[in-house]
């Protein structure tokens, strides 16, 4: 029987249960650098958000517009494999009232949980439930300004929330990144399998001669 790449001949490896096999599988099709690599294409997305009529009377109007940085994952310790990722956005806001614009930035973070499941016929699905208004973060660079902007700002904080929850909810549903969430088994395995992959080299050296 000829050797796997590792030098070592099959029947020689340390045999044990297929629920041992599955979890380690699954450790190894499920990484913290797959999913950042999977959220990659989010940064630098742009946001533009508004203009919303805000403040008394609704006389002031609020826009802002900004981008997606990196996202972070980390690990989570529980018995699925889970991670935890936040994705920061940085804004900048345009409060006009009064006929006069004022300006100044905000950093906002999306908190998202990754599962992965185990999903038939012999599908590995990332799971990730939209957030909500809830797992949004709101920092405003409030220093100097006005109370009245500050205002106007506290008055739209829970839209804002509630756009980039809807947003990034979009976002990860995209064809492109739902494609990396399911990974069909079967379909790569009879697709791309080593007796295949044997088989196609074969035939090269065959042409070759």
């Amino acid at each position: 029987m000829t050797d796997s790449p590792d030098g070592r001949r099959p029947e020689s490896r340390t045999e044990y249960s297929y629920e041992a096999f599955g979890r380690e599988f699954f450790e190894t099709a499920v990484t913290k650098a797959r999913i950042e690599s999977a959220l990659a294409g989010l940064t630098g997305n742009a946001i533009d958000f508004g203009p919303r009529h805000a403040g008394p009377a609704n006389l002031a109007s609020i826009t802002a517009k900004g981008e997606i940085r990196a996202p972070s994952v980390s690990r989570q310790e529980h018995e699925l494999i889970r991670f935890a990722v936040v994705i920061p956005i940085y804004l900048e806001l345009t409060v006009r009232l009064a006929a006069h614009d004022h300006r100044f930035r905000a950093h906002l973070r999306a908190h998202l949980h990754l599962t992965a499941r185990a999903k038939r016929p012999l599908h590995v699905f990332i799971d990730i439930p939209a957030p909500t208004e809830k797992d949004v973060e709101v920092d405003i660079e409030a220093q100097g300004l006005r109370a009245s902007v500050l205002d106007v700002v506290a008055d739209v904080d829970g839209e804002l929330r509630r756009f980039v929850a809807r947003y990034i909810g979009k976002e990860i549903d995209k064809p492109n990144i739902r494609a990396m969430r399911d990974i069909d088994v079967r379909e790569r395995l009879e697709s791309g399998g080593p007796d295949k992959k044997r088989a196609r080299d074969q035939g090269s050296a065959t042409s070759r001669t």
